[in-house]
């Protein structure tokens, strides 16, 4: 009886132990789609992006990590691949429709500031 106690606990602990595995994977590879606004981190270093995301912080009232996630991702898929294909394309909406704004001297498309305070967020925890 003991032996079959203590294979259940193992086999439980293991499952376990995979599902936050997996979660933590699938969670940062998440905020790492998020946090980079592919086009602009090809000519802008992290710490130009961090501060692009400061200040696009203070000139609008998007200062929440959950609110600025939940508007970057609708619509998207949850698939990396997707969400960053998504991401994409809504950048170059953005720029079509004119939903820019001009932060440190950038003309960024909301997509690209809001990617650039969430990666502030991100490195603030």
């Amino acid at each position: 009886m003991k032996r079959r106690k203590f294979l259940l606990v193992s086999i439980f602990a293991l499952f376990l132990s995979l599902i936050s595995v997996w979660y933590f994977k699938f969670k940062s590879a998440t905020t790492k789609v998020l946090s980079y606004p592919i086009d602009l981190s090809e000519i802008c270093d992290r710490k130009t992006l961090i501060q692009i995301g400061n200040t696009y912080m203070k000139l609008t009232n998007e200062n929440d990590k959950r609110y600025l996630k939940e508007l970057m991702v609708q619509d998207a898929g949850m698939i990396d691949n997707d969400l960053k294909i998504s991401l994409k394309s809504k950048v170059v909406e953005d720029f079509n429709t004119g939903n820019t704004i001009l932060v440190d001297g950038w003309l960024l498309s909301r997509t690209e500031a809001r990617q650039c305070a969430f990666l502030s967020m991100s490195e603030a925890n």
